[in-house]
């Protein structure tokens, strides 16, 4: 009896290999309309590449300063709780975490400030801020690079298009008045639209491990790459130092309370331990020295914590006034002499994307037939 094998392939897979063999001879067949579609980007791709601007990558490496100051700490909170005041830890909350710098790119207030930083450019005579440059009509210049932009806003970006003209222009969020105000801030529409550009072209990425931090920009000219490094960098020192001194300012006045308590019940202390040696002087018993002994401690107790809560106050009305800057630059921004894009790479981009537009365009076509739509004309 001899064995018969049945192979029984997998019908899944022979119909994906069927699949697939149809696909690419279907592919082939249209091979000319492919080649077509796939000229006419390699045209566009080379206008791309010539006409496109060159792109400059202006950064610098910074470390955050700490002033962490424990001096007198321990005494200091050691007899704060021997007295029932909780101080603790004076340092905490001074320094940001560098992990939450690049948070402050993202903020309202930030963008707000750094997209109004002058910046020199060669088409024009006096500085430009970003924000002008976007929104200015006279501004505004013909170039290649806006035809192409137009070119792929009405194919490939054509339902996104749609989709804005259908939900139409959202009106600008109006913040209200008074305390709230200073807590929310809001873009308008024109600041967000810049704002989208300018997250394209700033950026900030920590060293978790050897901690510090590199910020970049990118400008089509050099100068203007440098100048938009350096605004963000000024800007990041602003927005760490204002925190650092509100919460010095925050600090001073609660310590400034604490003194007063501190001082007031020193002299309460002083006064009974006076008074109590006023009125039993030569009275040599034990229970008259215990009690002496009993205020004397105290007021020893009173007034080392007024000393030590004092000199807590020096030290925090000298950080009030402390100018020192919370950034030191390990790598200064510079103006940088070589483009970062190539127009290679911009050629390749647009030659895949022919390929998948072509060959695409070519699946869709199919599928429009295959459903009854007669739509393009002429297609086999």
């Amino acid at each position: 009896m001899e064995n018969q094998v049945n192979p029984n392939p997998n019908p899944m897979e022979e119909e994906s290999s069927i699949d697939f063999k149809e696909l690419a001879l279907r592919l082939w067949t249209k091979r000319r309309y492919i080649i077509r579609v796939g000229a006419v980007f390699v045209v566009l791709g080379f206008l791309a590449a010539i006409f496109q601007k060159p792109i400059y990558t202006s950064s610098c490496t910074f470390v955050p300063l700490s002033s962490s100051s424990k001096a007198s700490g321990g005494s200091l909170s050691s007899l704060a709780a021997l007295a029932g005041i909780n101080l603790g830890d004076m340092s905490a909350g001074e320094s940001l975490s560098p992990l939450i710098y690049p948070q402050l790119l993202s903020s309202v207030e930030f963008n707000r400030e750094l997209m109004r930083v002058p910046l020199h450019f060669d088409d024009y005579d006096e500085p430009v801020t970003l924000y002008d440059l976007a929104t200015d009509p006279k501004y505004s210049r013909f170039t290649f690079d806006t035809v192409l932009m137009g070119i792929m806003k009405y194919t490939v970006g054509l339902p996104g298009v749609i989709m804005e003209a259908i939900r139409g222009e959202q009106p600008d969020v109006v913040v209200p008045g008074g305390e709230s105000k200073k807590q929310i801030s809001a873009f308008t529409n024109d600041e967000y639209k810049v704002y989208k550009q300018l997250s394209k072209v700033v950026s900030l990425v920590v060293d978790k491990k050897d901690g510090y931090l590199t910020l970049s920009a990118k400008s089509s000219e050099a100068l203007a790459a440098a100048e938009l490094c350096q605004g963000a960098l000024d800007l990041m020192q602003k927005y760490i130092a204002d925190f650092k001194q509100t919460q010095a300012r925050d600090n001073l006045s609660y310590l400034q309370a604490r003194c007063e308590e501190t001082k007031t019940d020193y002299l309460t202390k002083q006064m009974e331990l006076a008074q109590y040696m006023d009125s039993n002087r030569g009275v040599p018993t034990a229970i008259s020295e215990t009690r002496r002994q009993q205020l004397n401690s105290e007021y020893d107790l009173a007034f080392a914590l007024y000393t030590e809560v004092s000199k807590q106050l020096l030290q925090a009305e000298l950080k009030v006034k402390n100018d020192t800057p919370v950034l030191s630059a390990v790598k200064p921004v510079d103006v940088p002499m070589k483009k970062t894009n190539s127009r290679s790479k911009t050629l390749l981009g647009w030659i895949l994307f022919g390929i998948i537009v072509s060959c695409g365009s070519v699946l869709g076509f199919d599928w429009l037939r295959d459903r009854g739509f007669n739509w393009p004309k002429n297609w086999e």
